[in-house]
């Protein structure tokens, strides 16, 4: 299934409320952003056309390109979160784990913070400290701005809560190598062989 980013028509559902005060703000983990790449032989259907710049828990500078040529899976979520974020992990995590080793030398985690407010690479550091998150794991956090462009372009409702929290839609996505969303896991604890077919269709 292949779903295009232009114009976005996706419309998300499944929204949990997922609410905590940290019991201090931290600075915002953006950094200045560079020139865009050029990018070439992408597909319009490619998340990857995305050009804002973003850093990982390693506070490493990249664009949603460092991910092209490996199948990827990915979400949104918020590391203050306290019920549905990390839910969302597990499950990526179930996923991970009815994969072999050889198939995940193919496959790479990519989590994607929609609160660059709190969401600093030290913070993100933590989170995947806790959650026992290996290095095949990437976190990236970016500008108000670039966050809510990629929610949009995924079609992730985010909206945010007086107390600090988040509303928001729980979706599972996989990329192919190009960055064209090939399958949606919506929801908990759902059946995942619709998407573990998925990311078997695309190792070589």
């Amino acid at each position: 299934m292949k779903i295009s980013i232009v114009p976005i028509i996706l419309i998300a559902t499944l929204v949990v409320s997922c609410n905590k005060n940290p019991e201090a703000k931290t600075k915002s983990c953006c950094s200045a952003e560079k020139p865009a790449d050029t990018l070439k032989e992408l597909s319009g259907e490619s998340v990857y056309n995305l050009t804002s710049a973003w850093t990982s828990q390693k506070n490493e500078n990249l664009r949603l390109t460092h991910f092209r040529n490996k199948i990827t899976i990915a979400a949104m979520v918020f590391t203050y979160c306290e019920s549905a974020c990390p839910r969302i992990v597990a499950d990526m995590q179930r996923i991970e784990s009815s994969l072999s080793e050889k198939e995940l030398q193919q496959v790479s985690f990519l989590l994607i913070s929609m609160d660059p407010e709190r969401d600093t690479p030290g913070r993100l550091t933590e989170f995947a400290a806790v959650h026992k998150l290996n290095s095949n794991w990437t976190l990236i956090c970016s500008s108000p701005d670039a966050t809510m462009e990629i929610a949009n372009v995924l079609g992730v409702r985010v909206k945010k809560l007086e107390n600090g929290g988040f509303d928001h839609s729980n979706i599972i996505y996989v990329f192919d190598r190009e960055g064209i969303i090939v399958n949606q896991q919506n929801g908990f604890a759902v059946e995942q062989e619709e998407t573990i077919k998925s990311i078997r269709n695309l190792i070589h």
